[in-house]
């Protein structure tokens, strides 16, 4: 079975890289159901760790190795995030577009982190999720190298999560930054910047020079843009640590699914 967590298990006796210990001991994150998930799996990065009666395939080894590809990132994500939250903050005493280039980093990391746990989560908990194909494009595909967060299917441990009106928001900003343009930036009289509450849930926002008016017809309500930034991250730091959470109870699933014994 999967390795068994020991009682006095702590995230802080855990030897990681220097960029986990970094997030770990400098930036302080919650990443404990994340460590436990790393042990429970040995890590995942050799696939020598699974062990069965009968010949392994190919297939297994490679999404098993994948489980220490997402988590990796999920984590580091998590530190980028927080950095570019960071950066962010300085907006006083640096110049706005690097302050708009860390508005933008932070969502896209955010973003990062989210598919690769709905990554995660395809992989532990599908049945097929080895060997599943899909056509894009022409060719087939692995379903586990496409998923995200919007595409993941249901699995009933994870349902009430997806249903999460904050998670759709963070999203929604996300994919607006990445296929659309920014969501215009206006200042109080204090220069804070702000975000109309509209950037949650729309996107394709009104040009704020020609179509000015316009914008400022459509959006009434402004709220200042790094403490809707620092609740952000405040709830994607948590939700993975819930996830991971439910991940670690789900690997004895995942070894039933293979027919292996992860040691």
């Amino acid at each position: 079975m999967a390795l068994k967590i020991p009682i006095n298990f702590s995230v802080h006796t855990q030897e990681l890289d220097t960029n986990e210990t970094l997030i770990r001991d400098t930036l302080k994150l919650k990443i404990e159901n994340w460590a436990r998930f790393r042990y429970t799996i040995n890590i995942g990065n050799d696939a020598s760790n699974l062990h069965s009666k009968s010949s392994i395939a190919e297939e297994v080894k490679e999404a098993y190795r994948e489980l220490a590809k997402s988590h990796y990132e999920v984590v580091t994500s998590l530190g980028r995030a927080k950095l570019s939250l960071e950066m962010a903050s300085s907006y006083p005493v640096i110049h706005f577009l690097l302050f708009t280039k860390s508005v933008k980093d932070f969502y896209f990391h955010v973003g990062c982190l989210l598919d690769n746990l709905a990554r995660l989560i395809y992989i532990i908990n599908d049945p097929n999720s080895a060997t599943a194909t899909q056509r894009r494009r022409g060719s087939l595909v692995l379903v586990r190298h496409w998923i995200d967060w919007g595409s993941l299917g249901d699995y009933p441990r994870y349902a009430r999560l997806k249903l999460s009106i904050r998670l759709r928001e963070i999203i929604n900003i996300r994919n607006s930054l990445t296929h659309s343009w920014s969501c215009p930036i206006a200042f109080d009289k204090k220069g804070i910047p702000g975000w109309p509450l509209a950037a949650r849930t729309k996107r394709d926002h009104p040009w704020p020079y020609d179509e000015r008016e316009t914008m400022l017809r459509r959006y009434r309500r402004w709220l200042p843009l790094l403490p809707m930034m620092e609740s952000d991250f405040q709830f994607v730091e948590g939700f993975q640590n819930t996830v991971f959470g439910k991940l670690v109870r789900d690997v004895r699933k995942s070894e039933g699914n293979y027919g292996v014994e992860i040691r």
